[in-house]
């Protein structure tokens, strides 16, 4: 082994690094982590449990993707989801109140409409007229 790599890592750089991992400067975390990459190259019954623990960590340890999640983010996540659908819910009922009425849509109109079918005779299958001629019929 050359003497310029080493494989130890300095005990007071991995000494509370559970506590410490997320705080460490990215280039500080590459590399405590390629100084204990080459360690486990090595023999492992030659590395102390620290540099074993710290080890284990940055492989298994709950930091970035395995990062237990925060309980308040689901209530905040459920509180800003349902304030969003109150808001739209609230502005679609307001909506439908400012609408004008069409005109053809009244009552008036729709029998107005069913008479004018029943005169002109359209459709004697259906609609208006058919009714017209099933009353005729009895």
């Amino acid at each position: 082994m050359s003497r310029g790599i080493s494989t130890r890592v300095s005990a007071a750089s991995i000494a509370g690094l559970e506590s410490r991992w997320g705080k460490l400067p990215e280039a500080e975390q590459g590399a405590i982590a390629d100084r204990l990459a080459v360690a486990e190259k090595g023999d492992w019954k030659t590395m102390s449990l620290e540099e074993k623990r710290a080890s284990y960590y940055i492989a298994y340890g709950e930091h970035g993707a395995r990062n237990p999640k925060d309980p308040n983010l689901t209530k905040a996540v459920m509180a800003y989801s349902s304030v969003f659908v109150l808001v739209a819910f609230g502005m679609y009922a307001w909506w439908q109140t400012q609408k004008p009425v069409v005109r053809t849509m009244t009552p008036e109109w729709k029998a107005a409409e069913d008479a004018r079918a029943i005169e002109l005779q359209q459709n004697p299958f259906q609609g208006a007229y058919a009714e017209e001629l099933k009353k005729q019929s009895k």
